[in-house]
């Protein structure tokens, strides 16, 4: 029994990789991602105790008038340096200055928003919605440069309608979190809402979008049924209700949260190569003219996602064990700031794992060597009452029952730490705190497969593209712990077994090399924990 599930596990795993390898797009080289989160700016104020934001008007002339020329304006934070456009007010690019594109020298920092791009795109539903997707913002200043480096700056620009009308963009820059609050006032002469329904926007690269090794990359939302990945051949053309949504990669988030009064949908749509997502908002007595949205651009953790507010936490998605996951994730974190190097955390949370299921281990250890010592019995009874299954039944119970020995006792403990190790697989795959973290010697990034060997440029064999110590060392350890395991005595499911440390060994190749880690050392750990309860009961 006990190998029986062993083997399923293994194999539900390798089923499971080798899909993600051979049917599943491969990432290819891309520039860097892009990643929009809101949080209400009264709620952010309040929570940092900022000072009131400085306004940078951007004032416009009465009337029109003149050419339109394209202006920008530089907002520099200690986080990222976004680049505003007073033509189109939408966000032409957005860099990153704490993540970089690779680990050599000279690595540019990560563009979220391409230079040239548009995030945050003014849309309208209604009479008016031809004319205001024409607008044009302007003002009467140049090219200039906002430091926000020690207090929130709020920009605004304007455009005006034929007939009275007014568009106003507000947007409040904050020095310590990836968020912007923009603020839209879209009103007629009379001072009545222009549109039946307003929303900003948000474009991406197909291109841009893949799936690498089972991690989700596209459009996602938080409808009323929870967390959504969005599948873009189904709901391309489509609208549905959503707090919030954008678009995943696989370290960081693009979205977008209108909040006030009024129904939220999110409408996803395709066209020559670009994924564009919309979020709308119903206009309501109670808005007047005025509609408020929440935008971040920046990384996938846990704390970044929760300072934002309404629930973006959740794009931060660890898999059908996400409630065993999440507190692993956090445990790691926790433990880093003592260690300082997220490869000495994972070998204390891989210890501490053990210690917490040792019971278990030894009791399962234990079984599985007493139904090895009765092989010889149990082959004497099948041969015996091969013939009579039912007589059989009775038989093994009774050797059961008289040496006290429970057939599941070697299973269930095996299956009970499955789902600890599926979350801790899907945390450690998808930590941004990996991302280009050293561990010790040849291994410089954590979130990377330990390729100390490289092939030569252009060469890779099923997508490996070398081979280093970490994954070999796994391998020999899985070796040692086979030849160590107690066998019931099956010769068919030994050689399977046996070619389990081949299989994985392979497979783990290109795996992280931060979860190679975990592997080895928890193998290291069943090596130590075997020879401790062989001593015990030889």
């Amino acid at each position: 029994m006990e190998k029986r599930a062993l083997l399923a596990f293994v194999l539900s795993l390798l089923v499971v990789t080798i899909w993600s390898y051979l049917f599943v797009p491969q990432e290819k080289p891309r520039g860097p991602v892009r990643e929009i989160q809101e949080e209400s700016k009264e709620q952010s104020v309040q929570a940092h105790a900022l000072p009131q934001p400085e306004r940078v008007s951007l004032e416009l002339p009465e009337q029109e008038g003149g050419d339109f020329q394209e202006e920008l304006v530089e907002i520099t934070t200690p986080l990222y340096v976004a680049v505003l456009s007073t033509s189109t007010a939408t966000i032409q690019s957005w860099r990153l200055t704490r993540y970089r594109e690779g680990l050599e020298d000279g690595s540019p920092s990560i563009e979220l928003v391409r230079a040239g791009g548009r995030a945050l795109e003014l849309t309208a539903q209604g009479p008016m919605a031809t004319e205001m997707a024409k607008v044009r913002f302007r003002t009467d200043a140049g090219s200039r440069n906002v430091d926000a480096t020690s207090r929130a700056r709020t920009i605004r620009a304007f455009a005006f309608l034929e007939g009275g009308g007014r568009i106003e963009k507000e947007f409040t820059f904050y020095p310590d979190r990836y968020v912007v609050d923009v603020v839209v006032k879209a009103c007629d002469g009379e001072g009545r809402p222009l549109a039946e329904r307003v929303g900003l926007a948000l474009s991406y690269p197909k291109s841009e979008l893949s799936t690498k090794s089972g991690v989700f990359a596209g459009p996602v939302a938080l409808s009323p049924h929870g967390f959504e990945e969005l599948d873009v051949s189904k709901q391309a053309g489509r609208s549905m209700e959503a707090k919030w949504g954008g678009v995943a990669l696989h370290y960081f988030l693009s979205a977008i949260v209108p909040s006030g009064p009024g129904r939220k949908d999110l409408f996803l749509e395709e066209s020559k190569g670009t994924l564009k997502v919309t979020l709308w908002v119903d206009s309501k007595r109670e808005n007047g003219c005025e509609y408020r949205f929440l935008g971040y651009f920046g990384p996938k953790s846990i704390e970044d996602l929760k300072a934002a507010g309404e629930d973006l936490d959740k794009a931060l998605h660890l898999g059908f064990f996400d409630i065993i996951a999440r507190p692993l994730l956090l445990s790691m974190k926790f433990i880093n700031e003592y260690t300082h190097n997220y490869g000495i955390a994972i070998i204390v949370l891989t210890i501490v794992i053990k210690l917490i299921f040792w019971p278990l281990t030894h009791k399962s250890f234990a079984s599985m060597r007493e139904m090895q010592r009765l092989q010889p019995r149990i082959k004497q009874i099948r041969e015996r009452f091969k013939h009579d299954r039912e007589q059989l039944n009775r038989e093994m119970m009774l050797l059961y029952k008289t040496h006290k020995i429970n057939p599941l006792g070697g299973c269930l403990p095996m299956l009970l730490q499955i789902p600890v190790f599926f979350a801790l697989y899907k945390a450690l795959m998808d930590s941004i705190e990996l991302r280009h973290a050293p561990f010790v010697f040849w291994i410089k990034d954590l979130s990377a497969p330990d390729y100390l060997l490289r092939f030569p440029p252009g060469v890779s064999f099923f997508g490996i593209e070398g081979i280093g110590p970490l994954p070999l060392l796994m391998g020999a350890s899985m070796v040692i712990q086979q030849k160590m395991t107690p066998s019931t005595g099956d010769p068919t499911q030994a050689k399977v077994m046996m070619l389990m440390p081949i299989f994985f060994t392979f497979l783990f190749i290109s795996f992280p090399s931060g979860l190679v880690l975990y592997w080895l050392m928890n193998n290291v750990l069943s090596i130590v924990q075997q020879v401790y309860i062989n001593a015990r009961l030889d």
